[in-house]
């Protein structure tokens, strides 16, 4: 352990990281620094909404702003799976105040074509996949994207709903292999117009219970 240990500050010296956020040099156990680490909202949030929604639980670990806004944005475009880690146990802060229910298996939602051209990897994939080895639950790809359809960053509600109607589809020889109590994880609740959809056609394949936890809520 001492020789790992030595080997990290050794390492550390010679090849030095550095923030993400705001360029302070790390520590060896380090992926954000600790005075950024500490602006974070310290407690994660369970949100009843209004309206008609298909989920039946949602769940966010901080507001899409300040150090969260800024991480999730960095990540988003830097593949760093340091930074996948740090944000899975965001998410396992949230498990743990709020605990999936018995048998529930993990999903997410997945990019469009032109995103995942664009970013070089599946931010959401790869964030789910630490959060499976953390949190031991079954990591399932139920949902793929059927039309790729234009951004939706500046759309209203109801422009996000029509764009993203039939967007996506269920892989449901997967969902049958499921208890059918699912976990959708996505990074931002703006208008919730995505989860929403997906939470609709999990519900009309089979899935009895949908519990949607993000990163953040705008």
């Amino acid at each position: 352990m001492y020789v790992l240990n030595d080997f990290k500050d050794l390492a550390n010296t010679l090849f030095p990281r550095f923030c993400p956020l705001c360029g302070k040099r790390l520590k060896s156990d380090e992926i954000i620094c600790t005075e950024c680490k500490k602006k974070i909202d310290p407690l994660p949030y369970r949100e009843s909404l209004k309206g008609k929604w298909f989920f039946d639980d949602f769940y966010y670990r901080a507001a899409y702003k300040g150090i969260m806004g800024k991480l999730i944005k960095v990540y988003k475009f830097v593949p760093r799976p340091s930074l996948a880690e740090f944000l899975a146990e965001g998410i396992l802060e949230i498990f743990e105040r709020f605990p999936p229910l018995p048998g529930s298996v993990l999903t997410y939602v997945p990019p469009t074509f032109k995103s995942l051209k664009e970013k070089g990897f599946d931010h959401m994939k790869t964030l789910a996949k630490q959060l499976s080895k953390k949190s031991g639950l079954p990591l399932y790809i139920l949902l793929e994207v059927k039309k790729q359809k234009g951004y939706q960053v500046g759309l209203s509600q109801e422009e996000r709903r029509e764009q993203i109607r039939s967007k996506y589809m269920v892989l449901s020889e997967n969902l049958y292999r499921t208890s059918g109590k699912v976990i959708l994880i996505d990074d931002v609740f703006t208008t919730g117009a995505t989860v929403n959809e997906c939470s609709r056609i999990l519900k009309l394949a089979g899935a009895s219970h949908v519990s949607v936890y993000t990163l953040a809520k705008s």
